[in-house]
């Protein structure tokens, strides 16, 4: 026998958990091209030093992209498991703008 969800549905709150679930996901694709362009400051950096290119502006190196990266990738993680933990609290009741 198939279960019945007891708790109302807010069309608005579902529609707006839905983006906010989709912008959850659209951060995570960002946060994949960002450790793959930290991946190729990785690959090009040796090859700048020894070339011995002088730059009159500062980048951050490849160590600290993949890091930031990864720290915005786990408080990403922690936001979407709370997200889905939270859900059907927040496609019951209305948002707060």
């Amino acid at each position: 026998m198939a279960s019945v969800n007891l708790t109302p549905v807010n069309r608005r709150a579902l529609r707006r958990y839905g983006e906010f679930w989709r912008s959850l996901q659209l951060v995570a694709a960002a946060l994949a091209q960002a450790e793959l362009v930290a991946q190729k400051a990785a690959d090009t950096q040796p090859a700048r030093a020894a070339a011995g290119a002088t730059a009159h502006w500062s980048a951050p190196t490849a160590q600290e992209l993949r890091s930031s990266a990864k720290k915005a990738g786990q408080s990403l993680h922690v936001m979407a498991t709370a997200a889905k933990k939270w859900e059907a609290e927040l496609v019951s009741r209305e948002w707060r703008r």
